[in-house]
């Protein structure tokens, strides 16, 4: 006997779904590879938020979808690497040495980057400036087979973020206007696995401070020490039942 999907039945299988999403173990590793994403700041109960948020779906698939940094590592494949031409001072290189680069510039043909060249924001679009005057985002920690460096092109030169190269310092720090979203370059020297602990500092417009930490983890080239990426199924599903937004660190 044939048993009909009804629409209550289907709501029921989107709430399960959302529940499982909500409450996946940090052991589920979800490898981000292609389209755009960003490093996101979000303000609830309180609490600052260091996040990865998809507005056009996890790499492109489902519905629009946010996870913890410990949740989702980037990859930046060989499809990233370029000889430099130039000697680049914050990432300890010479003219002719091979690095891996993130751009800040979009890399894909339909508005996000490709394949194995992702195309990662920062934004503060989810933050209020009646609530904040601006965000200190800073490099506050670091682990890596080379060197790391965020950076942008400028008129005069590149104006350089973070570098690994001298160090971690106050210096390691950018400040981000409320309501933005901004791309840089992520440069890499070394293949290899790279955890960067970001700290964001959200500056109150009443005064004081909120803080909050994360670790964003980069593969870069054809490292596979990284635990096996966690199925895209369970997105796929749910852009059938209906837009399940991940919820970050609540219990």
């Amino acid at each position: 006997m044939k048993r009909l999907i009804t629409k209550s039945l289907l709501a029921s299988i989107a709430s399960a779904i959302c529940v499982l999403a909500g409450n996946a173990s940090a052991a589920t590793v979800n490898e981000y590879f292609v389209d755009h994403g960003d490093i996101g700041i979000a303000y609830e109960d309180n609490e600052l938020e260091l996040h990865y948020h998809f507005e056009d779906g996890f790499n492109g698939v489902g519905p629009e979808v946010e996870f913890e940094p410990n949740e989702v590592y980037i990859r930046v494949s060989d499809a990233a690497k370029l000889t430099t031409t130039n000697d680049l001072g914050f990432l300890g290189t010479t003219a002719g040495d091979e690095i891996w680069i993130l751009p800040q510039g979009n890399t894909g043909s339909s508005g996000a980057g490709s394949l194995g060249v992702p195309f990662v924001g920062l934004a503060t679009e989810e933050l209020d400036s009646t609530d904040f005057i601006s965000v200190d985002l800073s490099m506050t920690n670091f682990n890596g087979p080379g060197e790391f460096a965020l950076w942008q092109f400028g008129t005069f030169g590149p104006n350089v973020f973070f570098q690994s190269v001298d160090g971690i310092s106050s210096a390691d720090n950018l400040n981000l206007g409320i309501g933005i979203h901004d791309h840089a370059n992520f440069g890499f020297t070394e293949e290899g696995i790279y955890e960067i602990e970001l700290t964001a500092t959200g500056n109150l417009t009443g005064g004081g401070t909120v803080v909050d930490v994360g670790t964003f983890t980069f593969a870069v080239g054809n490292v596979a020490t990284v635990p096996e990426p966690g199925s895209v199924a369970a997105l796929v599903s749910l852009s059938l039942v209906g837009a399940c937004v991940r919820r970050r660190r609540k219990s």
